[in-house]
This record gives structure tokens, C-alpha cells and sequence, in this order.
């Protein structure tokens, strides 16, 4: 509560104006609320999933409640928060509950721009392994589902210090991300990280850093079109408590008729009683008529506590009428995948404020 307080001090603390100097622009679905004479945005999304999975009960669930909130406090100094509610509300054929709502500090941090390609982060802050979990909002993804290589083997959240920004590389631009994390005394908000989505997995591993210290790199190429990724991490988790080190790479490969994507990751520890864990997926959109999208999977992973690889195959629909509205309908099916992402449909409705 004290972090709230401190927040929102940040934001309205130097608030003296009348309500006519708090007079937005004119608002765009999907890019928030903007005061330009106090330097703040008001955003957020939020989504509904419709879930049917074999051996659950079917469910639909208002699964992201979140706000987004950012400051800028001076020509250099800004502030960003997330506060989001999830599982706000879960409706069942034999219930209708909200025991489940949790609500979670998602990130807040400090940005200070050092220079223009150079910006320094501190707080907490998405970890920058992959493009997926940097974009993972419901609304930006194309499938309802979150593909197991983009979260399962590392925390999707650090809490320290980052220095990331884009310099000009040969014939395209490089983004750098280089963070430190010391979650074990840094972190106050006492969040899970689960490796795989409660909605539908069984087995309930949890990923929450204890330190860690990581690299990312981003080479964009051939005007945008194409995209290749490297990422670095060495860390140690506090449950199950053990050093690791992961190596990932990714790409988006981007046409007049399909954009292809990946990622895939390798994880390997220091006690060597515990299995690598590895995976990866492909993913291809292919756009058609009337602002829909045929979207298909392919993924493959080897968990450190399973001794058989899951793979899981992903047909799906996405309906986008504007870039801040998805509607999602897909089919996930796979083998040895029952504990991890079963079988059944998954569909949801997503809007970025």
C-alpha cells in the first residue's frame, strides 16, 4: 500500500491546477488519455477469456483488469505504472465467483534518459528474454494461448536496474536491453510466477527470481521487415532453488501475405540432477478479408520435470475491426501436453484503452 501511496504521489502530487488545466487531448481508442499540461497518459486494457479444456470445467473468466499509468516528472525523468486485477471475475455452469481477483503491481519503475540511446530503468520491469513476454498484453498477442518457451523456464518479471535504448548498426537499428535483478531484497509485492497458465496446467512450478543479470539483443533489418533477437540470462530461483543459465533466440520475418515468428529457448543448471529444459515454436498470420487473420502454431518442450516433450499444435482465428480490439477463437491439441496446456478451445475478447 505504502508503494500505491508513493505512486500516486508521484502522479498527482505536484497537481495544483484548476480542472481546466486538466484538460485532455482528443482521445484515440488504444492510446490512452493524455493532460499534456501535467504529462500524463491514463491507459489500460482489459480481456475476457472463454475457456473449454479437457478434463476442466468450461469457464469464462474477465482475466485482466489493468490500468497503466505514466508521468512524466521532468525533461529527462519519467514514471510508469501497472496495476491490474486478475481473475476479476470467473463464471462457472455451477458458480459465479471472485475469490480468485488478485490484485498485482504488474511493473513500476523510474526511466531516466541519459541520452537518446541510452535510458536508465529502475523498479520492477518486464524481463527482455524474447519478444513475446515485452508485447504480452491480450490485446497485442494473436492467440489467446501463451506458448510455452516465452515463460515457463524464467521469471517474466525482474526488480533492479536496467540500461536499454537503439543505436544505428551497418544497414539497420540494434536495441540493447542489460538488466540486473535482486529480487530477493528488492521485491516487495510478494507475486507468484507461475511457469504455466492456472487456467489449464496441472503442474504448478514457480519462477520467481532470486537474482539474476541478463542481455538482450534486437537487430532490425530490410525496413522493419525482419527481425532477429539473442538473450542471455544467468539467475537463480527461489523455488525450485537452484542457479541456471538460459540462452534464447527469436525472429519475425514480415510479407504481404504471412508474417512468420519464433522463439526458442535452452536452460541448463548447475546441479546436473536436473534435466535442460528446451523449446521453441513457430508461428505463422496470414491476413484475410474483412480484418481477419488465420493464425497457426507449431511449438515443442522438453520441462526439466517431465521426461516426455510436449508438443502442442494451435489453429486459431483473430478478428481485429481496429489495432487496440481482438477477438480470438483457436484450437489447442497436443501430446504429453495434459499437465502443462491441454486440449480444447480458447477464445477471448481484448480492448487496449
Amino acid at each position: 500500500m505504502l508503494l500505491v501511496c508513493t505512486a500516486l504521489s508521484l502522479l498527482f502530487g505536484s497537481v495544483s491546477a484548476t480542472a481546466e488545466a486538466l484538460q485532455p487531448l482528443p482521445y484515440q481508442l488504444g492510446q490512452g488519455l493524455y493532460f499534456p499540461q501535467q504529462g500524463l497518459r491514463i491507459g489500460g486494457y482489459t480481456s475476457i477469456h472463454y475457456i473449454d479444456l479437457e478434463q476442466h470445467p468450461t469457464t469464462l473468466n474477465v482475466n485482466d483488469l489493468s490500468l497503466f499509468l505514466t508521468k512524466e516528472l521532468t525533461a529527462r525523468w519519467s514514471f510508469f505504472a501497472e496495476m491490474e486485477i486478475d481473475d476479476a471475475l470467473t463464471i462457472t455452469a455451477d458458480d459465479t465467483s471472485s475469490r480468485n481477483a488478485n490484485f498485482d503491481l504488474e511493473r513500476l519503475y523510474l526511466d531516466y534518459r541519459a541520452h537518446q540511446s541510452a535510458t536508465l530503468r529502475l523498479g520492477r520491469f518486464l524481463t527482455p528474454v524474447g519478444q513475446w513476454n515485452l508485447i504480452h498484453a491480450d490485446p497485442l498477442v494473436w492467440t489467446v494461448s501463451r506458448p510455452l518457451a516465452t515463460g515457463a523456464a524464467f521469471s517474466r518479471h525482474a526488480t533492479g536496474a536496467m540500461v536499454y535504448g537503439s543505436i544505428h548498426a551497418g544497414r539497420g537499428d540494434l536495441d540493447y536491453w542489460l538488466f540486473r535483478d535482486d529480487n530477493e531484497h528488492l521485491n516487495p509485492f510478494d507475486a507468484e510466477e507461475l511457469a504455466f497458465d492456472p487456467d489449464g496446467a496441472s503442474l504448478e512450478l514457480h519462477n520467481n527470481f532470486r537474482h539474476a543479470t541478463g542481455a538482450r539483443l534486437l537487430f532490425h533489418m530490410l525496413d522493419e521487415w525482419v527481425t532477429i533477437g539473442a538473450s542471455y540470462l544467468s539467475y537463480e530461483l527461489e523455488q525450485p532453488h537452484h542457479h541456471y543459465q538460459l540462452g534464447g533466440l527469436d525472429f519475425t520475418w514480415s510479407s504481404r501475405y504471412v508474417d512468420l515468428s519464433g522463439e526458442a529457448i535452452y536452460r541448463r543448471a548447475e546441479d546436473n540432477a536436473i534435466a535442460d529444459e528446451r523449446g521453441g515454436y513457430l508461428q505463422a498470420v496470414i491476413p484475410l478479408p474483412h480484418d481477419l487473420y488465420l493464425v497457426g502454431r507449431r511449438e515443442s518442450y522438453r520441462t526439466s520435470t517431465l521426461e516426455e516433450v510436449t508438443t502442442l499444435d494451435t489453429l486459431g482465428i483473430n478478428y481485429r475491426p481496429q489495432p487496440a480490439i481482438a477477438f480470438k477463437l483457436e484450437y489447442n491439441r497436443g501430446s504429453n501436453n495434459d499437465l502443462v496446456s491441454p486440449d480444447g478451445w480458447l477464445a477471448s475478447f481484448g480492448v487496449l484503452f
